[in-house]
């Protein structure tokens, strides 16, 4: 019996793919060689490019978020340390990756968020998930005084997680750390209440 292709391994593959590339640098041959699949396989799995890339986000997205939440969700720490803890982790990934490749939400935002509305909508709706979970844990933090209060939750978080997306930007120019070390400094300096 043949091997059975399944969606998991496609989507997982898709990910490091265009995380790597990119949107627009990769086509469905590029996907079918790399995941070492027949055209037809792909296509019961996926409507198209922009349905696979969808499904890719998702994917992304939902795993993401768990690890978000776990992180953010360990009681061992005070909120403040929690948020650094995951922003540390952050970090270390982009250094395994040679500061490389940043977060596929964020490279597909700068690469088709103005061109493509219904790739723009699943990315907004990730990243506001992962905003969500960042609120809660500031919130957290706010009321036990250990972060700043004059602004939101919700506004620190955006402010947190846009930050270390233009230090990623940064971080792939240079392929160094030297952006993501600065921007945590600073970011963890102005929240600290």
């Amino acid at each position: 019996m043949g091997y059975k292709y399944q969606k998991k391994d496609i989507l997982k593959i898709g990910y490091d793919t265009i995380r790597k590339n990119g949107y627009h640098n990769v086509g469905i041959n590029t996907i079918l060689q790399n995941a070492n699949i027949p055209k037809g396989s792909f296509y019961n799995f996926f409507a198209s490019k922009e349905d696979f890339a969808q499904q890719v986000l998702q994917f992304y997205g939902e795993n993401s978020g768990k690890f978000i939440s776990e992180m953010l969700s360990d009681k061992r720490h005070s909120p403040y340390n929690r948020l650094k803890n995951l922003y540390r982790e952050l970090i270390s990934q982009n250094e395994e990756d040679q500061y490389a490749s940043g977060c596929i939400l964020n490279n597909m935002a700068n690469e088709i968020g103005g061109l493509n509305k219904p790739l723009s909508t699943v990315i907004d709706k990730i990243f506001m998930n992962w905003m969500y979970l960042l609120a809660d844990c500031i919130k957290e933090g706010q009321l036990l005084g250990e972060i700043r209060d004059d602004h939101s939750a919700l506004e620190l978080a955006e402010y947190i997680h846009t930050g270390i997306y233009g230090a990623y930007s940064r971080m792939k120019m240079t392929h160094d750390r030297l952006y993501l070390d600065n921007w945590f400094k600073m970011t963890f300096e102005f929240i600290s209440s």
